[in-house]
């Protein structure tokens, strides 16, 4: 991640995915249509990780209001 100078509020869960998007953004000179399929993945494992803390949200909360 330091070698792909990927900033510290982006070395999340999908930063893997993140890493080959940016490139591809670079060498198509950040063209919309270039990359779809890399920012597709990138922004369908966003949507999976924001899921998961939801899930993890909620099953907190649910055991928080049986402990009182």
């Amino acid at each position: 991640m330091d070698a792909a100078k990927l900033p510290y509020q982006y070395r999340d869960y999908c930063a893997h995915l993140l890493i080959p998007l940016n490139d591809c953004r670079h060498k198509a000179t950040f063209a919309p249509w270039a990359c779809g399929h890399e920012k597709h993945v990138y922004e369908k494992c966003q949507y999976k990780e924001w899921k998961r803390r939801v899930a993890i949200m909620i099953e907190e909360k649910r055991r928080i209001g049986e402990l009182v």
